[in-house]
């Protein structure tokens, strides 16, 4: 029987063959409106877009942007609906975003993140990959006799929800630009294909299995591609780095000290998303900062950050955690980059 994903066992060797200093001009925490720094941003500049954005079910004032009905469409807030909302910042993640890039997102509504989904796969150039459940309640859990409480009320009628859920995607379609420059060089795809044959001499169907999307390049096969075509893998495959220890189910205590915020999310649940998809020296950028955990998992695991958050509060424990993750670090938030790479 598979077991899940158990962050105890997750990261006991390197993923990395190189290593990779830290950029100080890259770890930014940057105090302003979300979308209004967003576009301050270059273009395919982020390697990872890792967002607990607010969910709209009212857990504080930053998550209330008007009544749902059944989970679904929200009242107009201030002009703009929360869906309408987040589509515009969907918009600037995937304008960010590497080719090689991932984009995760954290929800907790089924209803809501259909919505969401569908606004993402009709506006954007990114695919939905997967969706992960985070489970909270399992055994050893540092609050299971805590949770158990919930599901052992009498008179239930429905489930208790012990789960939060966080949406996987990618670019799509990276294999079109193949087609298109080999069109543009007068190259023919045989003469790609050639490159590598069949153990008996044979030219066979590798690269117009790649140029039509069927597979993604390899260590082997990207080699003639680049010599043809000059891409390399980061041109036409997100990144992506089996830990070889986990599926669609994760298993994380939630967070109970809070820190200031009322949502945090486990510091090793973050580091689970960023060495599956990054590599060290990377730049991750979470625009709801919120009480800087996605900073701290980055100082933790090496990557540089992009942390964008709006309210003073949370700014100020973001930096206080900052700096105690890195004592010497300095940063000044009222200068924004104008240039992250």
């Amino acid at each position: 029987m598979a077991t899940l994903c158990n962050p105890t066992k997750l990261f006991n060797k390197p993923m990395q063959t190189k290593t990779q200093h830290l950029n100080l001009d890259k770890r930014d925490l940057r105090k302003g409106d979300c979308l209004t720094e967003l576009q301050k941003i270059e273009d395919k500049s982020v390697d990872l877009v890792l967002i607990d954005p607010p969910y709209n079910i009212a857990k504080d004032d930053w998550d209330n942007f008007g009544v749902t009905k059944k989970g679904y469409q929200p009242k107009e807030y201030t002009g703009v609906s929360y869906y309408d909302w987040m589509q515009e910042v969907f918009i600037e993640i995937d304008r960010v975003l590497k080719d090689s890039g991932s984009f995760w997102f954290f929800h907790n509504d089924f209803r809501i993140m259909a919505e969401l989904d569908r606004r993402i796969s009709e506006e954007t150039n990114l695919e939905y990959r997967n969706f992960i459940v985070w489970n909270k309640l399992f055994s050893g859990c540092k609050q299971e006799g805590f949770l158990n409480g919930f599901i052992q009320v009498e008179g239930l009628n429905n489930f208790q929800k012990m789960a939060e859920y966080i949406l996987f995607y990618t670019k799509k379609d990276l294999h079109l630009k193949l087609r298109q420059r080999r069109l543009e060089l007068g190259i023919k795809s045989s003469d790609i294909s050639k490159e590598i044959l069949s153990k008996n001499g044979n030219v066979t169907g590798w690269y117009s299995n790649i140029e039509t999307g069927k597979n993604f390049p390899t260590e082997e096969t990207i080699k003639p591609i680049t010599k043809h075509l000059g891409f390399t893998m980061n041109d036409l495959v997100p990144k992506f780095f089996n830990q070889k220890n986990c599926h669609s189910v994760w298993q994380y205590d939630f967070d109970s000290k809070k820190l200031g915020h009322l949502t945090p999310k486990p510091i090793e649940l973050l580091k689970n998303v960023i060495h599956h998809c990054t590599e060290e020296g990377d730049v991750v950028l979470d625009c709801f900062g919120g009480s800087g955990s996605t900073a701290v998992a980055c100082i933790e695991t090496n990557r540089n950050y992009i942390l964008i958050e709006r309210e003073e509060k949370y700014i100020d424990i973001s930096k206080e955690r900052i700096s105690n993750a890195v004592p010497k670090l300095s940063q000044d938030i009222d200068t924004p980059l104008t240039r992250v790479l």
